[in-house]
């Protein structure tokens, strides 16, 4: 379990904050249609830009974060059920960086 979770960091707060991270990348960068599909720890989902959908999902916020920092999964998908879809991408969690990958991988 994350260290700063035993110094007093509520998992619920930190998840609250991730999602609202990737909802306002998301939406500045003008994706419509964003589904949240919401795990006890962790969410993934969809959204839309220029008829092209991507997904991405987080790993469970209790267990910290990947050694190089890159937490977000972002990758092409067919549709809104399409959890395979294209290949794996990987972003920072911060608005500037999710916006960059969504957008190359709809352009």
């Amino acid at each position: 379990m994350r260290e700063d979770w035993e110094m007093g960091v509520n998992p619920k707060k930190a998840y609250n904050a991730e999602k609202t991270i990737v909802r306002r990348a998301l939406k500045q960068a003008d994706f419509t249609d964003i589904k949240f599909s919401n795990g006890h720890y962790y969410f993934s989902g969809f959204a839309t830009k220029n008829n092209k959908a991507i997904y991405f999902s987080i790993p469970d916020v209790r267990y910290g974060w990947a050694s190089d920092g890159l937490n977000l999964l972002i990758r092409t998908a067919k549709d809104y059920k399409d959890y395979t879809g294209g290949s794996n991408n990987y972003s920072f969690f911060d608005v500037k960086d999710i916006q960059e990958l969504a957008n190359k991988l709809v352009s």
